[in-house]
């Protein structure tokens, strides 16, 4: 007992520690772990309206204290996607339009929300084009084959009985690239999708000579595709003094939405929903006050955001600024319970202690009482007897005399030597009658 008490340091309290040590560790990694500090945003071309979006939510989520690396590609309206996708891409978030939903599908991402309008727009050199099948035999740019707008391009053709084989397609301009291409009447329409805030289309509504057209039967369009929506771009909305369109567009858009892994931090998410009600929730000619963000989506739904969206979040989050309530939600959730429990183990290894030599002291007081009876029996009717439970008593004495007990037990130990010699000059005034 006493060298298990002398080494309880060492089998004990060290183990105790060492494994209040790990459950910190695990808890602040795995199981309430911190927000990463930076984030990367995958922001598709330079220069185009993603990264002017991705700019708005650096300002953002720059004041909560957290860093943005803006990531831009050379793959069109789809490399935000790509990258996402890939999982060794350092990009964690990311913009994207729903006609790519189907391309998300093996992709580990989510949707936070649907954050604005990306219409289809049609533009033209040729002032006096009514409707789209004058494009027939014409050249027209609208990304490469495989694309999302190649493809919404083929469905509006389609419509009005044009063949893909009908018109020249330009596949190696978009964007930017293939607006320059239409100011310079190398081709003759281009078809884009893409915000109002996009270069290209800040380029083209404003540029003299360029006329855009609407779409007839866009509600039988968006029928057929569901991930497009038909909506009227009122006459002057754009420029009112430069009446910009010149004539109310029916016109069909698709929703651009926030995209994060699926893996992405709870509190990181809904720090991007935040910072996404802050900036588009200003009404624009595209949109009304507060119509986004929207939680109608056609990626798949991030459970965060469903959670957001039913407003359902940590109380710290709305009593705290963000990283206070990240830190007050791990030391509440996570340390405290750790270290009550460690704290419990400390206080239980002194009880431990107490509990055997309780135990130990128990037994030889319970002997003892055997013995005092027996010899109150033995005096009565067997005095001879009582030579044998005296033996029994010297044996029990040496047992005790030969305890390795702590200091601080020392006192009762005294106290059962006491009550063992009270016991012995008792049997002896018993043996001499």
């Amino acid at each position: 007992m006493l060298t298990l008490y002398r080494r309880r340091w060492g089998l004990f309290y060290l183990p105790v520690l060492v494994l209040a040590g790990m459950a910190v560790l695990a808890v602040s990694r795995y199981w309430y772990p911190l927000p990463p500090r930076s984030v990367v945003i995958a922001a598709g071309v330079p220069q185009g309206g993603y990264v002017q979006m991705a700019e708005r939510y650096r300002q953002e989520l720059e004041q909560l204290g957290i860093s943005v690396e803006i990531a831009s590609t050379a793959a069109g309206a789809s490399g935000p996607l790509m990258r996402l996708a890939d999982p060794r891409d350092p990009a964690q978030a990311g913009f994207a339009h729903g006609l790519l939903a189907e391309r998300g599908a093996e992709a580990a991402v989510h949707a936070l929300a649907v954050i604005g309008k990306q219409p289809v727009w049609i533009f033209t050199r040729h002032a006096g084009m009514s409707n789209l099948r004058m494009l027939r035999g014409m050249k027209v740019a609208a990304g490469p084959r495989g694309s999302a707008s190649r493809f919404v391009a083929a469905l509006l053709l389609a419509q009005e009985q044009v063949r893909e084989g009908d018109v020249v397609w330009d596949e190696q301009h978009q964007g930017m690239a293939a607006a320059n291409e239409l100011l310079e009447q190398r081709v003759n329409a281009l078809i884009t999708i893409g915000s109002s805030d996009a270069p290209t289309v800040r380029l083209l509504t404003r540029s003299p000579g360029i006329d855009m057209l609407g779409i007839e039967r866009a509600n039988g369009l968006a029928q057929r595709e569901p991930r497009l929506h038909p909506f009227v771009l009122p006459q002057g909305v754009i420029e009112l003094r430069g009446d910009v369109p010149p004539r109310d567009l029916t016109m069909l858009y698709t929703g651009t939405h926030l995209l994060v892994r699926e893996n992405m931090h709870p509190a990181l998410q809904r720090a991007f929903l935040d910072a996404a009600t802050e900036i588009h929730t200003v009404p624009s000619f595209l949109q009304r006050q507060a119509e986004y963000p929207d939680f109608q989506t056609d990626f798949p739904l991030s459970p965060i955001a469903k959670q957001y969206a039913a407003g359902d979040r940590p109380w710290l989050e709305s009593a705290l600024p963000y990283w206070w309530a990240q830190l007050a939600e791990l030391t509440l959730y996570g340390l405290l319970p750790v270290l009550a429990l460690t704290l419990a183990a400390l206080l239980w290894i002194p009880q431990f202690f107490s509990l055997r030599v309780d135990a130990m002291l128990a037994h030889y007081y319970g002997e003892l009482k055997f013995i005092e009876n027996e010899m109150d029996a033995l005096a009565a009717g067997n005095p001879i007897e009582l030579r044998g439970v005296l033996a029994r008593l010297d044996a029990m004495e040496h047992e005790v005399a030969s305890l390795d007990l702590p200091d601080r037990y020392a006192d009762r130990w005294y106290t059962l030597r006491e009550h063992l010699a009270l016991a012995r000059e008792r049997l002896l005034k018993l043996r001499a009658r």
